[in-house]
């Protein structure tokens, strides 16, 4: 397995201004300047290689992590030509403008790059890095928003703008693995290294919020032993580790949770004292033959299938007779036409998080089953309703800088 962790520049002035920056070469303001030292605070037990864009944003927040960097042009933002240093309303009448201009590969920026160069040339720099560093090893990439945007949305399975992923913000750390040929997401937008006390995305938005939080450690979990169906409760660790999260989620108007008690008693110890209802349709998914085995001993008895279900095919039933990520996240979609317009904090279980989210986002089918990993304990993933729209806005963020990648739920 490869690790590359892509990793927008800290605040610009034009940031701030929100205009078009594209290739020029602006710096860091105060503020991305202490997003940067924040950030390399949170990695600074790293010793993985940093790539970086040679545009100074970018090289500014690079240096904060590594005194070895290897800059390179091909990670430089889009390049919008004429558009640079102009803002939005400038450029284009709305937003819809944009996206439709961008949905057509062949459309340029006036004097500036296509959508179809630059979507070929982040496609090119990601197999570029994955291809320079070792299995079992992690990069670091340095770039910029569009970059990393494109890079999410390709790996998820779009082909074609506008993604349906929020903004990315600055100094975030949005994750990549790649194992053998397949590219997962592992994390997205995950910038808690500049607030310890919130962990909700988007932090200021009118829209319909969607959070999602994995249950916390259980035996089974620390044993490596995939539960599914099982009713597990939390160890000490996932009850003690859940209680560090209390009061670090926004107000929500209902909090639902699986009526498995692991993510039951998850929710209760992270929003003490508010009402919590369940639903069984955030319960885990039925995962058939693999119920009880390690993922050892899945690979051994069920390789083909395991491999099929997981990364090749969203209809295929977990452990043979179990169920789909079609299907369980058919079932979280349902949920939440239940609660329409209502924000939602819900306690549920890696592969149906994991599922939901896919569904949410309706990622193609050829991706489906792998666009995203499972996300870890206590993972939080958030979504906004925008116009009937699901928007992914975070995947999988959590305490800890570099969490070891699990597939046991």
């Amino acid at each position: 397995m490869k690790t590359v962790h892509l990793i927008r520049h800290g605040e610009t002035e034009q940031n701030v201004l929100k205009v078009w920056q594209g290739h020029t070469d602006t710096s860091l303001n105060k503020t991305g300047l202490q997003q940067a030292n924040l950030l390399a605070s949170r990695l600074k037990d790293s010793n993985a290689p940093v790539y970086s864009s040679d545009l100074k944003r970018a090289s500014e927040t690079a240096s904060f992590l590594s005194k070895k960097i290897e800059l390179r042009e091909t990670l430089r933002e889009i390049n919008v030509g004429d558009f640079t240093g102009k803002s939005v309303g400038q450029t284009f009448s709305s937003n819809n403008e944009i996206f439709e201009s961008l949905q057509d590969d062949s459309y340029q920026f006036p004097n500036g790059e296509t959508v179809k160069e630059f979507k070929q040339r982040v496609k090119n720099e990601l197999d570029f890095i994955f291809a320079n560093i070792e299995n079992g090893s992690e990069a670091i990439v340095v770039t910029h928003g569009f970059f990393i945007g494109t890079a999410i949305g390709l790996t998820i399975g779009f082909s074609n703008y506008p993604f349906p992923i929020g903004n990315i913000e600055n100094t975030s750390i949005s994750t990549l693995i790649k194992r053998d040929s397949i590219i997962q997401v592992n994390k997205f937008n995950d910038s808690l290294h500049l607030s310890e006390l919130n962990i909700d995305f988007p932090r200021e938005t009118t829209e319909n919020k969607i959070t999602f939080i994995r249950h916390g450690q259980t035996d089974s979990n620390k044993s490596g032993i995939w539960q599914g169906h099982i009713d597990n409760p939390l160890n000490e660790i996932g009850k003690n580790t859940a209680q560090k999260l209390r009061n670090t989620f926004d107000q929500y108007d209902v909090y639902l949770s699986s009526t498995y008690q692991r993510a039951l008693e998850t929710l209760s110890l992270v929003v003490d004292g508010e009402d919590i209802l369940t639903s069984e349709n955030l319960i885990e998914m039925n995962l058939g033959n693999w119920e009880g085995l390690t993922t050892l001993e899945i690979m051994e008895q069920y390789h083909d299938d395991f491999i099929n279900a997981l990364f090749l095919d969203y209809k295929c039933k977990y452990g043979m007779n179990g169920e789909s990520t079609h299907e369980a996240g058919v079932r979280v979609e349902n949920l939440l036409k239940e609660y329409a317009e209502k924000n939602l904090l819900m306690a549920s279980h890696g592969g149906t998080i994991k599922a939901g989210v896919t569904n949410l986002l309706k990622a193609p089918e050829n991706k489906a089953a792998s666009s995203f990993t499972i996300p870890n304990n206590l993972g939080v993933c958030c979504l906004v309703l925008k116009e009937n729209k699901y928007f992914l806005w975070s995947y999988n963020v959590g305490k800890i800088g570099y969490e070891n990648i699990s597939y046991n739920q």
